[in-house]
């Protein structure tokens, strides 16, 4: 006898936030060793003189006001999780601030050096019992970890300089099995970074504009005009709206690997089919694009096919002048690759968990997290050659705050991501 399937109930709709000034936007994170925190962290000249160039280079991670001058007030008590640890505070202009040195990691829940490698265990889609088999703790222990690293803004700590963020995005939605039921990840990448997940237990037009909407807000938080120009989508109705209703001059683009995999599933061996449609897509401008299609219609018709991949090629060439909008915006994505490789990742992450089992907020916070931490972990070493870049966060927003990825990553949060809008 089949047992019945029993799944947790949940909250599949989105927490509604009640807080004005979210909590933790008030603690500002400077980059710091331990080594330096004990030379220097109860002498209060010493600590001013350490601030000083911070503040010059990268005024980013503080707020504003700071340039007009600070207070030093003081000490907060000593960290029961981290003995020893006592936080400054900062009054700037009367608020008053939070002064944390990056070895020790938000909500005081460990040090750099204690969770570096576990953290980049998981961003890799380890499963949490596996850190936990190496490194202790406990599972619960390890997903806090990632709702944590997600409260922060996820476009805002990536993308610390409002001129970079990118003009030409890409998004889909990945398929998920949500306590048992079906649920849908809203995905939004640019300039090879993760800028956008939300969870959505639909989708259709309102609530992928609401999923996607977050992405919007985050995005005007660093830049109150932002309007990308591009977005790239699979032509899916309700993604393409979505985006028009947030960036009302945003242009959606139509992916063309899409309309070519439908083609290849239904006839996998006609490599010739396959090498010409591909011939077509490398067109340098519309006019050429538009004559290579037809040439490829006409030698196609010649031929014996069978319906289903005529009916996949007639669509592909059906939709030829949405696939040369492209050509009037240099520079966007023509195909989704940008955001598909992302979500294979993500694919990776979900099996490995047996798919998602929290409310929507603590679900899309670990989603967030584990976004945070692939736009920040290290790329692979290259044997014989160095990187320019350290990390995709690096590569797309020119930033990096410290050597060490994991220190960067907390520095890079300061505020929470968030600041006055430009």
């Amino acid at each position: 006898m089949d047992a019945l399937k029993r799944t947790r109930s949940c909250k599949r709709q989105p927490q509604a936030s009640g807080q004005a000034v979210p909590r933790g936007s008030r603690q500002i994170c400077i980059p710091m060793t331990r080594d330096i925190y004990d030379d220097i962290w109860n002498d209060a000249a010493k600590v001013r003189s350490f601030l000083t160039p911070l503040i010059q280079t990268m005024p980013e991670v503080f707020p504003p006001e700071i340039q007009a001058g600070y207070q030093l007030s003081g000490h907060l008590p000593e960290s029961v999780k981290m003995p020893g640890v006592r936080l400054r505070q900062v009054r700037v202009q009367g608020t008053a601030y939070t002064l944390r040195p990056s070895f020790a990691t938000s909500y005081m829940t460990g040090t750099v050096e204690d969770l570096e490698h576990p953290l980049l265990l998981l961003s890799m889609g380890v499963p949490c019992w596996v850190v936990t088999k190496i490194f202790g703790r406990d599972d619960m222990y390890w997903h806090r970890q990632l709702e944590r690293l997600g409260r922060n803004s996820l476009v805002g700590t990536t993308v610390r300089d409002p001129t970079r963020l990118p003009q030409h995005l890409a998004a889909d939605e990945h398929h998920a099995d949500w306590c048992g039921k079906k649920g849908f990840a809203a995905v939004t990448a640019g300039g090879g970074c993760l800028l956008g997940i939300a969870l959505t237990d639909a989708a259709d037009e309102s609530h992928l504009k609401q999923a996607y909407g977050e992405f919007a807000a985050e995005a005007r938080e660093v830049q109150s005009d932002y309007a990308p120009q591009t977005v790239n989508t699979d032509g899916w109705f309700a993604t393409r709206n979505a985006f028009q209703a947030l960036f009302a001059t945003i242009t959606a683009v139509l992916c063309f690997l899409h309309g070519f995999l439908k083609i290849r599933d239904r006839c996998r061996k006609a490599h010739d089919v396959h090498q010409r449609i591909w011939d077509v897509y490398r067109a340098a401008t519309a006019e050429e694009f538009h004559q290579r299609m037809a040439a490829f219609r006409t030698w196609f018709e010649e031929g014996v096919w069978p319906s289903a991949v005529r009916e996949m090629v007639a669509k592909l060439w059906q939709k030829a002048s949405a696939y040369a909008v492209a050509y009037a915006h240099p520079g966007c994505h023509r195909t989704s690759n940008q955001v598909d490789r992302l979500m294979n990742r993500l694919t990776r992450l979900l099996y490995a968990g047996r798919g998602l089992h929290g409310h929507c907020h603590s679900s899309t916070a670990r989603l967030r997290g584990w976004a945070l931490l692939h736009n920040f972990r290290p790329f692979a070493p290259r044997s014989g050659r160095s990187r320019e870049h350290t990390c995709p966060a690096h590569r797309l927003s020119g930033k990096r705050y410290h050597e060490h990825w994991l220190h960067n990553l907390q520095v890079s949060a300061s505020l929470m991501g968030r600041r006055p809008c430009t």
